[in-house]
């Protein structure tokens, strides 16, 4: 009852949930929805915690964790051009892309550094300039929450887009699509692209990722911030990064009022200065 929610997120910031919940299993998950849609309960999900900010009365209802949601990632298919994967979307990406590695199959490499949940990673499509989760989706396991089934959706049938993906129902488990490669230019490849981030980006630092999405058109949405003087602006405890502006962090308590603010004057100075109106990407939770 009551618990916080700020341990798991990676912005350290929000309230406190009413109910919190930790299924094991894809069954206990159905079991959960089952039992709050009889007493009328609204249902919050979080996976890794990483590209959401939740505000600070924090959510009402039941939250559920999906993190527990795994079992052995395994090869349920090979041939010398291509190797099924099967995953539960609890995993951690950076599990699967270890995985991978090990078993010299390639197509996770751009995944390298980026934190959450398999489920969390496919919802946003997550991906960077090298490649996304659309490219290797054969097909997901979801759990339609008003009917409480489970079915199988073929990519084909699956509705991605940048940093987005209409799904109808829960991820709780997807068949990726990796090639046989050699094993060390894998592991390679996965290591420059870390190094990357890891200089780039202020990976040390309480945030959700980058806020903003990247327009359409023209620059990216870190070089329209950093370009309207905003890097390393301050409010309060939260900061525009000072080594990426894409990135708000949590520097010091920071509430979500404060980034919210931060966001705001962001979007608005943006605009005032490019007439460009910037989309978030992280997405906001709770009782405003």
């Amino acid at each position: 009852m009551n618990e916080s929610l700020k341990p798991y997120t990676s912005f350290k910031v929000g309230g406190s949930a009413d109910l919190l919940a930790m299924p094991g299993t894809a069954e206990e998950l159905k079991e959960l929805l089952r039992a709050a849609s009889e007493y009328d309960i609204p249902v919050t999900l979080l996976g890794g915690g990483t590209n959401v900010l939740i505000t600070d009365k924090g959510i009402r209802g039941l939250v559920v964790i999906t993190t527990h949601l795994k079992s052995d990632i395994r090869i349920i298919g090979s041939s010398p051009e291509k190797s099924l994967v099967r995953v539960d979307a609890g995993e951690r990406l950076s599990t699967i892309c270890r995985f991978a590695a090990t078993h010299s199959l390639s197509g996770l490499e751009f995944a390298a550094g980026i934190p959450g949940t398999l489920g969390g990673a496919i919802a946003m499509n997550a991906g960077t300039k090298t490649g996304d989760m659309s490219g290797i989706v054969v097909d997901l396991m979801v759990l339609d929450t008003k009917a409480l089934t489970f079915q199988t959706i073929e990519r084909q049938n699956l509705d991605f887009s940048y940093r987005d993906l209409k799904v109808p129902g829960i991820i709780v488990a997807a068949t990726l699509e990796l090639k046989p490669a050699d094993q060390m230019v894998i592991e390679q490849t996965f290591k420059q692209n870390l190094l990357l981030k890891n200089t780039t980006q202020p990976v040390s630092v309480a945030s959700a990722g980058c806020f903003f999405k990247n327009p359409a058109k023209g620059m990216p949405a870190g070089e329209l911030i950093e370009k309207s003087g905003l890097k390393g602006m301050k409010l309060n405890g939260a900061m525009v990064s000072d080594i990426h502006a894409n990135y708000i962090v949590n520097i010091s308590n920071a509430t979500c009022g404060d980034i919210l603010t931060l966001k705001k004057h962001i979007e608005e100075t943006v605009f005032n200065t490019f007439k460009v109106k910037l989309e978030t990407e992280v997405r906001v939770e709770g009782e405003s």
